[in-house]
């Protein structure tokens, strides 16, 4: 059998408890940490992807599609785009000065992706500047 010291004692209830509180302390922060790294790697997955069709959309247009001015729009997946050509020099209420057929025209494209909710919305938009010829 053993015997005990007067001076040897265990952790008292009051230790005990303190020692548990901080236990749970130390899980929830850990827990709401690994929840913000979640959601910001799946931000980071989305606002990509919304990437990657943006540039597919612009690799189209005069490929695949006219550069002409007007707008288009569409959808991927959980994924709104839009198209913008304008032909430079032209407000959105006014057209361009007219041009002969078969010159170049510097035209701005805008592309955006939206995404999302009213809560959590999400948007990517490119813009460039593309010589195209002038269609009657």
């Amino acid at each position: 059998m053993t015997v005990r010291a007067k001076n040897q004692r265990g952790f008292g209830l009051f230790e005990l408890l303190v020692a548990l509180a901080l236990v749970a302390i130390s899980v929830a922060v850990a827990f709401r940490v690994m929840g913000s790294a979640t959601r910001g790697s799946g931000d980071a997955d989305r606002y990509t992807r919304a990437l990657l069709i943006a540039e597919s959309r612009m690799a189209e247009l005069g490929v695949l599609q006219p550069v002409r001015p007007g707008e288009a729009i569409g959808e991927e997946g959980d994924y709104l785009w839009r198209v913008s050509v304008r032909r430079m020099g032209a407000t959105p209420n006014q057209a361009a000065q007219p041009a002969a057929p078969g010159m170049l025209a510097p035209m701005e494209i805008t592309i955006t992706v939206a995404w999302g909710s009213e809560e959590r919305p999400g948007e990517v938009s490119l813009t460039t500047l593309r010589l195209a010829p002038v269609r009657p």
